[in-house]
């Protein structure tokens, strides 16, 4: 019997930005055969499907694979970047939203960093590091934000190490996932990094943790907290659905076990918050009077300690 090795494109990202199962190809999982970049033909490791060409006259495949070669960050990269001072737009809002102390131990709980490659930006950047449970550096998402909060949507999100010129593809993790290890805590899943970091300070009593899209909650992710206590809060509008193209939040619940709030889908029904607004956008709304501080290093003077245990006792119950 005639048998003839297959061999692989040697970047595989490049080769393909997309398995033809139509997940994304940036952590590599998808190898392109050798002679057929841009086209669908080869292996999907995540979803175990072969896309051979017809015309092959291979008979018996026998594996070469190949590693990718993943961005291995320093830990060096992350306590240069380390937002001290609380710099970047994100920073400046926690503290301006909810003073300076609870700012900082949100800083420095989740090692958020600071980005400005000139040392110029009134409003640098904001690292998210994402640190998995063994305490590996996994990747840097960085993203500009105002002091409002708000996504500055003229400066797209990117990667540290693409800012930093280095092409490799990533390993991601979950963000805040570093944090279980410490806390016997159940798990709260969001959607992005700045709802984990705010509702870690509305709600302690959970470790938040974000999987950085609507779309971002792979298996990979899920698996690797499946033994855990696990609740996931989608965006409104992510909950269940029927629209094509589109994993819905209760898919994944169902498929891992995983507890899922409805409570976005009842506030827009609501209207007490829009299409796409998460938990985080609920209670700053809601609550804007209560968050609203007038100098950066103390709170409201008139906002006593019964009426702080008033509001955490509501927001406990709402959920």
């Amino acid at each position: 019997m005639k048998t003839t090795h297959r061999k692989w494109e040697a970047n595989r990202y490049r080769a393909n930005n997309l398995c033809p199962c139509g997940k994304s190809n940036r952590d590599g999982k998808f190898a392109t055969e050798k002679g057929f970049a841009g086209k669908p033909v080869g292996k999907c490791h995540s979803c175990s499907q072969n896309f051979w060409d017809e015309t092959t006259s291979i008979i018996q495949e026998q594996y070469e694979y190949e590693v990718p070669q993943f961005c291995k960050p320093k830990f060096e990269d992350l306590e240069k970047t380390f937002d001290f001072d609380l710099q970047s737009g994100f920073a400046k809002h926690l503290v301006k939203t909810f003073g300076k102390e609870a700012a900082t131990e949100a800083v420095e709980k989740y090692y958020l960093g600071v980005y400005d490659l000139h040392g110029r930006s009134k409003l640098p950047r904001t690292i998210y590091w994402q640190i998995d449970q063994y305490e590996t550096l996994r990747a840097g998402k960085v993203i500009s934000y105002g002091e409002d909060g708000k996504r500055i949507k003229s400066q797209y999100a990117n990667w540290y190490h693409k800012l930093e010129g280095q092409d490799c593809p990533i390993r991601q993790c979950l963000f805040g996932e570093h944090l279980i290890p410490d806390y016997d805590l159940p798990i709260a899943i969001v959607e992005g990094e700045k709802t984990a970091v705010i509702m870690s300070i509305l709600q302690p009593q959970w470790i938040w943790v974000s999987c950085g899209g609507s779309t971002a909650l792979t298996d990979n992710k899920c698996h690797s907290i499946s033994k855990y206590d696990v609740t996931l809060f989608p965006d409104a509008g992510w909950y269940d659905g029927t629209e094509k193209n589109r994993v819905y939040w209760k898919a994944i619940a169902d498929k891992f076990d995983f507890e899922i709030s409805r409570e976005c889908e009842i506030w827009k029904q609501e209207n007490l918050i829009a299409d796409g607004e998460d938990i985080a956008d609920y209670f700053i709304n809601r609550y804007s009077n209560v968050f609203e501080i007038a100098e950066v290093e103390k709170v409201d003077s008139e906002w006593n300690q019964a009426e702080w245990d008033d509001l955490e006792k509501r927001m406990s119950n709402t959920l």
